[in-house]
């Protein structure tokens, strides 16, 4: 499996709220560099209950991948957010992956 179908499996997983997939594709040290999310705890127990609240605000939530492009460990990703208005937000994430797992997750949303 490829660092990008890493990627795919997490953005389908987060669109589906399939929490048990991040036990798979998130490291136990992974490290959410969001600046609007500080203090989180590492590994998969950090990202799950922020998976459980966008899915409760956005219950149609999914991602419409627009480009991934994979250049040794990391991933960036330019994606379309949907379900939190009638227009989707542009999203650029840049994910850092080791041994087929996502250890560092940096996004910015406009």
């Amino acid at each position: 499996m490829t660092n990008i179908d890493v990627i795919r499996r997490y953005l389908d997983a987060f669109g589906r709220g399939d929490l048990e997939a991040f036990d798979e594709l998130i490291d136990p040290a992974y490290v959410n560099h969001s600046p609007s999310l500080p203090g989180l705890p590492p590994g998969p127990e950090g990202l799950k209950p922020i998976v459980e609240d966008l899915r409760r605000q956005a219950p149609e939530l999914r991602f419409e991948e627009v480009h991934l492009l994979a250049d040794g460990n990391f991933v960036a990703a330019h994606v379309l957010v949907h379900g939190f208005g009638p227009e989707p937000a542009r999203q650029m994430q840049i994910e850092r992956l080791r041994d087929g797992r996502i250890v560092e997750h940096w996004r910015v949303t406009g």
